[in-house]
């Protein structure tokens, strides 16, 4: 089983001032296309799971509640779509606790891995930074980098792909899965996941958003943000 795993900020959404942190659902702002291109790999047969680091939990800024709702709403705002999100991963923890689950370390993808019985070299990670591309290849993904600077020479992991946005970097994902002998260019050397170290400490707080795995009851989280 293949998936796509998606940074939240930045990738589907519009991403805070640095320092800042999204701490109620009007706050986001959906990028363009994003919702669509996400429609578009579980149309092409992916699952899609989105892996995403909360440090505000852990520094009081953003409070429990307000993130599942905000997780909620996004599921909704893709279930429009006729797509369906089979998790969403958060790490709650802040850099200092050195935890296995925040990327870049590969914790959340191996998690969901484990709960979905996917197989991590057929899946993707997309993110707009350095750490979501080197817990991809810690976890032994292809990357993508959704970026519109070209300047990745201070990435310690190189992405297969690099576009300015979500929807280009589906199309190109896309491209590569349909066409094996134009994939055959972005074949990864086997993965040093497997030597990384584990700094496992906690694991990732993991809210299934399907009847998939370990879930936890969405209505009423939904029927709340509808109130709000």
């Amino acid at each position: 089983m293949r998936a796509v795993f998606l940074d939240r900020d930045g990738v589907i959404n519009r991403k805070p001032p640095e320092g800042e942190y999204i701490t109620h659902w009007s706050e986001i702002e959906y990028l363009a296309g994003s919702i669509e291109a996400v429609a578009a790999l579980h149309e092409y047969g992916f699952k899609i799971v989105i892996v995403t680091n909360q440090r505000g939990i852990a520094r009081g800024k953003v409070k429990l509640a307000d993130l599942e709702e905000i997780h909620a709403r996004i599921t909704m705002a893709i279930a429009e779509r006729d797509a369906v999100l089979s998790g969403i991963y958060y790490c709650p923890h802040d850099i200092v606790d050195r935890c296995g689950c925040r990327k870049p370390q590969p914790g959340m993808l191996r998690e969901a891995a484990a709960a979905h019985g996917l197989d991590l070299s057929k899946c993707w990670m997309l993110g707009d930074s350095p750490s979501d591309i080197e817990a991809g290849r810690r976890a032994g993904c292809r990357t993508a980098l959704i970026s519109s600077s070209p300047d990745i020479e201070d990435f310690d992991s190189k992405p297969d792909v690099q576009e300015e946005t979500l929807a280009l970097a589906v199309h190109k994902i896309l491209k590569i899965e349909r066409e094996p002998k134009f994939s055959q260019c972005f074949e990864q050397e086997p993965s040093s996941a497997a030597t990384s170290p584990d700094l496992s400490l906690e694991p990732s707080r993991h809210r299934s958003i399907t009847k998939e795995g370990n879930s936890v009851p969405l209505m009423p989280i939904l029927n709340n943000a509808l109130r709000r």
